[in-house]
């Protein structure tokens, strides 16, 4: 024990001890290491050194050489075959963030499942350490246990270290521990837990955190054709790791030998050699794509099946320099990009030849790219090589012509991040309007290049609208996608300007037809090359013109041949398709093609149009003073009316489209005339607007002229009346039918009217039937129904005529003919699946069908049974249920069956039927006698109907009466019989009677009575008399039964 002695001195009541602080002890210097892989190699590397990486998008170092940050190392490899391994990473990682709390409750767990790792690192937390001593004020350290464990293939848990925090910090403090990995099959389990228990007091900070774990397999690679930065910093400067970009030269890929990348000039010509160097040329970034065997198709096209003489023209297209809009000149096409992620071949190549504005495809074993640049025509068509001598053209829609387009790009300015670019055509939005589109530069990172795609688009869509199609021969085989050709098309240039050679000589050249060439002129011809030439015309004799130079190749007779002159150009076109066709024929399809904008999208300079035709301009003028009038005519004995449409003509035009309509109806074309009056013959009664337009020779239509509202009386004398009308009585039905007078007629329909009673006042109409129906049925009646029927005729002018018959009407009755109804009903009923159903045989059961032991008993030859069925079919257009229960008794030959059977039938065509029967059924001595009733209803070709049909020689109905019991109505033999019956309204065909009475008769007082003996007794009410009748004698008595009267024999 150790004594402490005090020793009094001062005076009482003094201050206590100043609290004090323990200087941190737990420091820590983490150093992040991260190694990227920036690029397929081998790369020409850093733009401009450490100024080129960026932490945080800060440049590491400044244009004067400090540093904006302290402690980082930085090792670079180009991406070389036999490239040495970047020192300090003597192994493979890949830390994942945790960033989650270590609690005494809540171990932390992970599974790792890599079986190719050597070890994890784990890296722990304390954001602050200490104690504070609640009775002195001092602030201490704190110590705080934990160990990490480590399971192997799912077994138990093992210690693998255990320590602790100790010490004191007001900082964030870092650990990390590297845990080795022993040999795993399926993986490992690792968990940190914390041993020390949590305070949870305010003058504790204990707060202990998983901040990441990264897995590690040892091993120093050199990554050989891979571009890798290595870099160190330091962690004090970072919270996390840094986010890293660079600015990087990328591929070193071939280009041609006589080129150099770094001045983008061409010395001399190309022997098609090529040579290593970086270029963001788009044409030797498409062609080095194409053929790396690494990243690209090498594996599958070789350099022979690459047209590198075109992407030698593209390539130099490229290169040329334009104006950057900021007074300064660029590239025309650079290609800046990083292809990330894997894609289809076709759409990747696609991307790259948009660069320079191109597209790529595959034809005769090659990949062939083509740019939309300046280029000469390589062929001429015209209706002379062409089959049936016809070009089909087709222009775009008003909204596909875009206005303004928004283009997006990659700023270097700004980190590369991406701006948009707006670009507006003024003179396309005079005309359309604002159309706009948006689309992405693919690999443009130049403000000026964004501008010129928009400018491309814009223009293309404004300038290059139509389409040209045609069908020829062999001729297809030297144009192919891509090339420029020239049409001349007389039909639309407005005169002759080409054919075929007759002859030639030398520079002098034969033509087939007499054509309008003058010196100077210029004359084009398809030599047997497949290319197109053409030579100045110095002299013009007739049909020989000769040309001021010779021809590459001699002239053969049959070449195409056109002329052009100030006035009059071919026009151009780029073949977007050749199509084989039936037989040797291919049919091209071309777009548009105006090599003025190529000027105006790089220096601005005005577009020139291109004198394709000497016809009047696009613009047609209308005609004016259109006028309407009519006239009337006899007709064969008919007076029609015709309206007469007449204008002044239009300057230019070559025919007119002309419409009129009646009552502000729809218009109604009249047709085209190439004269300047129309006649629309048989006209009705109204007001009527006409509209006219001219059409041009390039049929062009204009804008419509209107006449002034006419009103036009057209005819008005009415149809004449109908000549007869006819009523036929069918069986529910009554059939009309009627005839038209004879003569010329402009009727346009019959209207019939029917009524219950001879009134047309009170009839109603029954339908319109359009001119010459003369027949109409009308079905659904009940038998014997009765209606009058009145018919008029209605004229093409809408005038109506007088009413046949013109007082009460044709009477008509649906038949009241028993034997025809029944025989009618029959038929009917007979189509049924009811009827059908309820009238089969039952068929007989086998003994081995009976069922079961308990359903069947006999021998075979003395046997009953019971069977019941369940089935359904479902076909693709028909579905069917069905269950039918047989019982069967069986003596011999002789059998007794009763079967009950339900059915569901729904068919696709919209059938429906639902049916309940029961039969009964006996067989003996060869013959079967039947009887049943059947329950359904269907629904066959729109009609639905319900029935309930018997079978049965008889069938009554009963009705017990205490011990008796009485039959009041019976069907025997087809005979009804009835004992009683009560019938509100009836109809009887033929009757047969024994007596009959009114049912208030009286004898000798009131009612009437007739006997089958032939006494008929008449009495009369209140007042009146009676009579009385016998066959040979007639009496009648007053009221007082005095006789009065007394005629005959007596």
């Amino acid at each position: 024990m150790r004594n402490i002695i005090g020793y009094g001195g001062g005076k009482g009541g003094g201050g206590g001890s100043t609290p004090t602080e323990a200087p941190d002890s737990l420091h820590s210097v983490a150093y992040a290491r991260v190694l990227d892989l920036v690029s397929e190699g081998e790369i020409a590397g850093l733009v401009n050194g450490l100024q080129s990486i960026y932490l945080e998008g800060t440049p590491l170092a400044n244009a004067d050489g400090t540093l904006n940050f302290q402690n980082v190392a930085v090792d670079y490899r180009p991406g070389s075959q036999d490239q040495e391994a970047i020192p300090g990473f003597p192994s493979v990682e890949n830390e994942t963030a945790v960033g989650v709390e270590l609690t005494a409750t809540m171990p932390w767990v992970r599974a790792i499942a890599n079986t190719q790792l050597s070890a994890v690192r784990v890296q722990l937390s304390v954001p602050a350490l200490s104690r504070a001593d609640t009775s002195s004020g001092n602030i201490n350290g704190y110590r705080v246990e934990y160990a990490i464990d480590l399971a192997v293939d799912g077994g138990a848990l093992q210690q693998m270290l255990a320590t602790a925090f100790d010490g004191k910090t007001t900082s964030k403090y870092t650990r990390t521990h590297r845990i080795e990995l022993p040999r795993a099959r399926t993986g490992w389990t690792i968990r940190v837990r914390r041993i020390t228990p949590n305070a949870n007091s305010g003058t504790i900070a204990d707060v202990t955190r998983i901040e990441s774990i990264a897995e590690v397999i040892d091993a120093k690679l050199r990554y050989p054709n891979s571009a890798l930065i290595g870099v160190r910093v330091d962690a004090r400067q970072f919270s996390n790791v840094p986010t890293r970009s660079y600015h990087l030269r990328g591929r070193i890929i071939r280009v041609p030998s006589n080129y150099d990348p770094a001045t983008r000039t061409y010395t001399g010509l190309w022997d098609g050699t090529f040579k290593v160097a970086y270029s963001n040329n788009p044409a030797w970034v498409f062609y080095d794509i194409v053929l790396h065997k690494r990243y690209g198709l090498g594996d599958r096209v070789s350099a022979d099946m690459v047209d590198k003489w075109a992407l030698y023209q593209i390539g130099q297209y490229c290169d040329e320099l334009v104006p950057d809009g900021r007074g300064g000149q660029e590239p025309r096409f650079t290609c800046n990009c990083y292809l990330q992620q894997r894609n289809d071949a076709y759409p990747v190549l696609q991307d790259l030849a948009s660069v320079f504005r191109g597209m790529a495809y595959w034809a005769s074993s090659n990949v062939v790219a083509v740019a939309d640049m300046p280029a000469s025509a390589s062929y001429l068509f015209h209706p002379g090589n062409v089959v049936d001598g016809r070009f089909t053209y087709a222009g775009s829609a008003r909204r596909a012509r875009k206005t303004v387009a928004l283009v997006s790009w990659n700023d270097p300015g700004d980190q590369y991040r991406a701006k948009v670019e707006h670009v507006e055509d003024g003179d396309g939005i005079a005309r359309y309007g604002i159309q706009q589109t948006e689309v992405t530069a693919f690999g443009c990172t130049s403000q000026g290049q964004a501008q010129r795609v928009g400018q491309w688009i814009l223009l293309t869509s404004r300038l290059e609208t139509e389409t040209v199609s045609f069908r020829v021969g062999l001729d297809a085989a030297v144009v192919m996608p891509g090339s420029i050709i020239e049409v001349a098309d007389p039909a639309r240039a407005g005169r002759a300007n080409g054919g075929r050679v007759r002859s030639a000589d030398g520079r002098t050249v034969v033509v087939d037809r007499p054509v309008e060439v003058r010196e100077g002129d210029t004359l084009l011809l398809n030599l047997p090359d497949g290319t197109a030439q053409r030579r100045t015309v110095s002299r013009v004799d007739g049909r020989s013109l000769t040309v001021s130079a010779d021809w590459s190749q001699p002239v053969q007779p049959e070449a195409v041949w056109s002329v052009e002159s100030a006035d009059l150009k071919t026009q151009l076109f780029r073949v977007v398709s050749v199509t084989e066709s039936d037989g040797l024929t291919f049919e091209i399809s071309a777009l548009e093609y105006n090599p003025s904008k190529f000027a105006a999208i790089d220096h601005g300079t005005r577009i020139e149009a291109r004198p394709v035709s000497v016809l009047s301009p696009s613009v047609q003028p209308p005609p004016t003073d259109v006028a309407l009038s009519a006239y009337s005519a006899i007709d064969q004995g008919i007076a029609i009316t015709t309206m007469v449409i007449d204008w002044q003509p239009a300057a230019s035009a070559v025919a007119y489209t002309v419409e009129w309509r009646r009552d502000n109806g729809e218009w109604v074309m009249a047709g085209r005339t190439g004269s300047q009056s129309l006649e629309v013959r048989n006209i009705y009664a109204g007001t009527y607007v006409a509209r006219v337009r001219a059409i041009s020779a390039l049929d062009v239509a204009s804008l419509p002229a209107y006449s002034a509202e006419t009103r036009l009386t057209g005819k008005t004398s009415p149809p004449p009346v109908v000549g007869t009308l006819i009523a036929t009585a069918i069986v529910f039905g009554i059939r009309l039918d009627w005839a038209f007078p004879t003569g010329p007629l402009d009727v346009e329909r019959t209207e019939i009217w029917c009524g219950r009673t001879p009134d047309r006042a009170q009839a109603t109409k029954l339908g319109d039937f359009a001119f010459p129906a003369n027949t109409h049925t009308l079905m659904g009646l009940a038998a014997g129904a009765t209606f009058y029927f009145w018919a008029r005729l209605v004229d093409k002018s809408g005038n109506v005529g007088a009413w046949y018959p013109s007082g009460n009407g044709v009477l008509g009755m649906s038949s009241d003919q028993a034997s025809d109804i029944l025989s009618y009903m029959k038929g009917e009923i007979g189509k049924t699946l009811l009827a059908d159903e309820l009238l089969s045989v039952i068929e007989s059961i086998d003994p081995p069908m009976a069922g079961s032991d308990g359903h069947f008993a006999g021998d075979g030859t003395v046997y009953a049974g019971i069977v019941s069925t369940q089935s359904v079919l479902e076909e693709a257009d028909r579905a069917v249920a069905q269950q039918v229960t047989t019982m069967q008794a069986t003596v011999a030959q002789s059998s007794a069956a009763v079967q009950v059977a339900q059915q569901a039938v729904a068919e696709q065509s919209g059938k429906l039927a639902a049916m309940y029967t029961i039969k009964t059924q006996i067989a003996a001595n060869g013959r079967t006698y039947l009887a049943g009733i059947g329950v359904g209803v269907e629904n066959d070709k729109g009609v639905t109907e319900s029935q309930v049909l018997i079978a049965a020689d008889r069938f009554a109905v009963l009705h017990p009466n205490g011990n008796s019991v009485i039959t009041p109505f019976v069907v025997q033999g087809g005979q009804v019989f009835m004992e009683s019956a009560f019938i509100a309204d009836g109809s009887i065909t033929s009757a047969k009677f024994g007596d009959i009475q009114s049912n208030n008769f009286v004898a000798g007082q009131t009612g009437w009575r007739l006997s089958k003996s032939g006494l008929f007794e008449n009495n009369g009410n209140g007042a009146g008399g009676r009579r009385v009748d016998t066959s040979a004698l007639t009496q009648i008595y007053d009221a007082n039964g005095t006789l009065r009267v007394r005629l005959g024999v007596w």
